[in-house]
């Protein structure tokens, strides 16, 4: 029998519920299950059910109540003797687990409680506790329940958005917020459901409201943990809920065999995650199979983990150059970060900003293939809470000492495990033939993977006895022996590896030396082609052969990669003409490349250096999102590929790749962008390429341009200029000049930027390129049409011209954009409208969605003056959406801003002036002054609009100040201050 509380006071048996009766009744009951198998003392019983002042007739109404009680029991468990009396008073012989109230309590104190335990002690309450009830006692006691329930959801919530289930939270909080408003612990989470779901300016929204309710009814401020989360939501630094559960642990071996005693040690380390920082080197040999093991047990218990599981390939071993930790950690921050925050660009910002995200977060972190202590020291957490694991054919040493790191080691199978392995992998023929699986298993040295190889070989010969299998292997060990002057491990593993190339054909063996070869760590069949020398179809025929004999492994959809050691042992398994095979495969990545960004940004193709045509088929691309399907999958081979080129004697590849690429890079990863152009710019600079480093610096410059970052956007594009003044190449000169005046731009700076417009357009004059100079024009029109120029208009038109003959959607579509621009600035609406949502679909059209969010914005400005403020708050939502994603944090300033004015518009002053206050610190933060006058005009406006005179002109002051700074007109705010009075 089971009772509850949590809603009406019930009894509940063999499915069926009883009710108690009238309410004093229920209150007697109710008090007793709350005291669970404890006497109530008779006076105790009547306070709490008549209060301090109980009628004459209490102890009389009592007894009756109790035998009404007595019998409601019987009713529901006949023959029972539930309540008892003895001297003291009443109990209830019950179990505290048999009452709602306890099972809950319980739930929620259970330090291990998970999102689904705290959900199911959610589930018991059913509407008010005690509902029903009233009294002193039963008020009392139903806030003290209320208090224990809105603690609940809170610690509920957190656990699902930290299971990246935010949305599930969003009205459950918002809920709890509105029936509390003073809650601030609820308020916290729900802004932290908000922000992973992408809401940032509705998590504000949150803040600015509890703000007021605070200020207004006690007079005080936020507390601690409340502005904390605020102040994280305005720097994009809150973990989203959305993006930092990550689970990267790679897919698990099938049979996997063996370990037990190696997986029982991780447990036992791993359980004292939280109580003390957990290192763990798994070492071992190469084809040990550390990388199976830890992933087989990650994923055995990822539950432990539930903020997240990390994984790296450090690439250690592998033929390419190990990852730094300054990639590492840039690798590492992309997975815990929420889309549109900055990863930094120095190692040690990273690795300060690493341990931020990790501190108090449960997370697995796999470090797998490392080199060296140097290699992962940067990489470790700062906090107790997280497990990692780090794999190495190193011993570590430094780890252990230094860290405290606990090492497991990694031997060969034991004899039995290894043949059990053979036997789940070959069958019956090793229960068949026990002596010939146990010589096998012997001549693999026991060891996973060449146990896997030696498996595969069987089994493609079904009709071979294990025992002559076994010989064969014995044999050409002993030669190998002979070969390398000892018998060793290595020569054992090496007689695996070619005695399972003998059963290939030659063209298979000499794809296999040649994809030892390749630059990068994954690759698709295209490049085992060019590799190769072979055409697509042989190609695929072979890559087919590979994959069958466990040479090679599949990485993703028509990606594949190969095991370090089996990597290192090709590169001396054929008769591979290196130089020849790395020339193919540049070729064809470089021709590819080019390729796809004619397709995409073809008015742009005279900038983009001239590659020769590849000795190797290329993928067809049909059509722009084709080719830009396929720039997206190789984008994480690329900066291998630059690395690669640049550190090993192909510098000009490297400056060729950061050429090609620098438009798609263009609002993208600006990790990746950076790595690949800075690639460019040391390799350009090691050989006196002066023109290719300046040209990487340009792009260097343009990266930090966008991620609002204007002093080294303008260190890199004046040295730019420099080295292209100094080559005599004027045209580059001009195009660096002109990004110099989009620095000044974004800043609010417009006639410093018109100088410098002016300036390229001067050298420009004997430039044969239409398409900069119609970039030039396009930013010089923009800019006077936001000043009121009467020339904004030739200038777009003649930039529109160009484009329009050049082919070059990419560039028409801002001079659109900027034509939208002038057609708001004198109020023709309409035009406005129309021009704005034709750069929309060119933008989306080569999908650069990074300069589409300037034309929703321009959408919901124009939507906004023509008195539609709730479709434009729509607009500036998706804008605000997509500058966060691409990182450009001056048209954050923007959107956030235009959101403000919709919110007033449509009356919603409290969320205008949080989006303005918001855009504000912004905009100082990243020195964007004319949008900082712009936010300060906004909350004057609110501040006039709520009859706060004092702040309407403290706002009004210093966006004039600023406007008068840039040289703005300041007529509108006279105007404002006029009708204010």
């Amino acid at each position: 029998m089971d009772f509850e509380v949590l809603g009406a006071v019930t009894i509940r048996a063999d499915g069926r519920s009883f009710a108690v009766g009238e309410p004093r009744q229920q209150q007697i009951l109710a008090v007793l299950l709350l005291e669970a198998g404890r006497t109530v003392g008779l006076d105790t019983l009547v306070t709490r059910v008549w209060g301090e002042s109980p009628p004459k007739q209490a102890r009389r109404s009592l007894q009756a109540h109790i035998t009404r009680v007595r019998r409601v029991l019987e009713q529901a468990d006949p023959g029972s003797t539930w309540l008892a009396r003895d001297s003291g008073g009443y109990r209830l012989d019950i179990r505290p687990e048999q009452v709602d109230v306890f099972r809950f309590r319980n739930a929620v104190r259970d330090e291990a409680a998970d999102r689904t335990a705290l959900a199911e002690a959610l589930g018991l309450w059913r509407g008010e506790p005690l509902a029903g009830l009233s009294g002193e006692w039963a008020e009392r006691t139903r806030r003290t329940l209320s208090q224990e329930h809105e603690a609940a959801v809170v610690a509920w919530a957190a656990a699902e958005i930290r299971a990246g289930q935010a949305a599930a939270t969003v009205i459950r909080l918002t809920e709890l917020v509105e029936e509390h408003p003073l809650h601030e612990g609820a308020a916290a989470v729900l802004m932290r459901a908000l922000y992973a779901l992408g809401r940032t300016a509705d998590a504000l929204a949150v803040h600015e409201r509890i703000r007021r309710a605070l200020r207004d009814e006690l007079g005080v401020d936020p507390g601690p943990e409340l502005a904390a989360v605020y102040e994280a939501v305005l720097r994009h630094d809150l973990p989203s809920g959305e993006r930092a559960v990550p689970a990267q642990l790679p897919a698990a071996v099938t049979g996997f065999t063996g370990r037990t005693g190696e997986i029982a040690e991780l447990d036992r380390l791993a359980d004292r995650a939280g109580e003390e920082p957990v290192i763990v080197c798994l070492t071992g040999t190469a084809g040990a199979g550390k990388t199976a093991t830890v992933v087989q047990w990650g994923h055995r218990v990822r539950d432990r983990f539930p903020d997240g599981q990390l994984y790296l390939d450090l690439r250690g071993y592998a033929p390419e150059k190990p990852v730094s930790p300054g990639d590492a950690l840039g690798a590492l921050l992309t997975a815990l970060l929420p889309g549109g925050a900055e990863v930094p660009l120095g190692v040690t910002e990273r690795a300060a900003r690493f341990r931020t995200e990790l501190d108090g977060r449960r997370m697995l972190l796999v470090l797998d293939n490392a080199a060296s202590v140097d290699q992962v020291r940067m990489l470790l957490p700062g906090t107790g809470s997280c497990a990692v694991v780090v794999t190495s054919r190193d011993a570590l040493t430094g780890l252990v000492a230094l860290h405290g790191a606990h090492r497991v080691t990694l031997d060969q199978l034991p004899l039995a495990d290894a043949v059990t392995l053979l036997g789940l992998l070959v069958g019956q023929r090793v229960d068949a033939e026990p002596e010939a699986a146990t010589s096998l298993a012997e001549r693999c040295v026991r060891l996973p993977l060449t146990l896997r190889l030696a498996a595969e070989l069987a089994v493609s010969r079904p009709a071979v006895p294990l025992s002559r299998l076994a010989a064969e292997l014995r044999a050409a060990q002993r030669t190998l022996d002979v070969l390398s002057g000892g018998d060793d491990q290595r020569a054992a593993i090496r007689a695996v590896f070619s005695w399972s190339l003998r059963q290939l054909s030659d063209q298979a063996v000499d794809a296999f030396a040649a994809l030892g070869h390749h630059p990068a760590p994954t690759f698709d069949v295209h490049a085992l082609a060019a590799l190769a020398g072979q055409p697509l179809a042989t190609a695929h025929t072979l890559l087919t052969v590979l994959v069958r004999a466990h040479l090679v492994q599949p990485a993703g959809v028509d990606r594949y990669l190969m095991h370090d050691l089996l990597k290192a042992y090709a590169t001396e398994a054929g008769d591979v003409d290196e130089r020849s095979a790395l020339d193919r495969v540049y070729a064809y990545y470089l021709a590819t490349i080019a390729a796809a960004m004619d397709l995409l940004y073809p008015g742009e193709a005279h900038r983009r250096p001239k590659v020769l045509a590849p000795g190797s088929p290329v993928p067809g691309f049909p059509g722009a999102e084709e080719a830009r399907e396929w720039l997206d999958a190789e984008l994480a081979t690329m900066p291998a590929l630059a690395a690669h080129a640049a550190t090993r004697g192909r510098p000009e590849s490297a400056v060729a790749l950061s050429r090609l690429l620098f438009r798609y890079l263009d609002g993208r990863d600006e990790t990746v962008a950076i790595r690949i152009h800075d690639h460019a710019r040391a390799a350009a600079h090691a050989i006196g390429d002066r023109g290719g480093e300046a040209t990487a610096l340009h792009s260097l410059g343009g990266v930090h341009l966008q991620a609002g970052r204007a002093a080294a956007a303008v260190a890199h594009l004046s040295a730019a200029a420099a080295l292209f003044k100094e080559i005599g190449d004027v045209s580059s000169q001009g195009r660096a000049v002109a990004a110099v005046g989009m620095v000044e731009e974004r800043a609010g700076r417009y006639r410093p930027a018109i100088d410098h417009y002016t300036r390229a357009l001067a050298l420009f004059r004997h430039d044969t390129d239409p398409v900069a100079q119609a970039h030039v024009l396009t930013r010089l029109g923009t800019v006077e049409a936001r000043i009121g120029h009467a020339a904004a208009v030739t200038n777009l038109e003649h930039a529109m011209a160009l484009h329009e003959r050049a082919g070059h959607h990419f560039g028409l579509a801002w001079a659109k954009l900027g034509l939208a621009e002038v057609a708001l600035a004198r109020d023709h609406l309409s035009d406005a409208l129309a021009l704005h949502n034709e750069a929309v679909e060119l933008f989306r059209s080569i999908g650069h969605l990074g300069s589409e969010a300037w034309c929703v914005d321009g959408l919901g400005r124009t939507h906004t003056r023509r008195g539609h403020p709730d479709r434009a708050a729509e607009h500036h939502r998706r804008a605000l959406d997509l500058f966060v994603a691409h990182g450009d944090r001056d048209g954050e300033t923007w959107a956030l801003n235009g959101l403000g004015e919709a919110c007033r518009a449509r009356g919603d002053v409290d969320s205008a002036r949080l989006n303005h206050t918001t855009a504000l610190d912004l905009a100082v933060r990243t020195g964007a002054r004319e949008q900082a006058a712009r936010a300060h005009h906004g909350l004057a406006r609110v501040a006039a609009d709520t009859g706060d005179l004092p702040a309407a002109h403290r706002h009004y002051d210093s966006a004039t100040t600023i406007y008068r700074d840039l040289t703005l007109s300041t007529d509108l705010i006279r105007k404002e201050l006029a009708e204010l009075g």
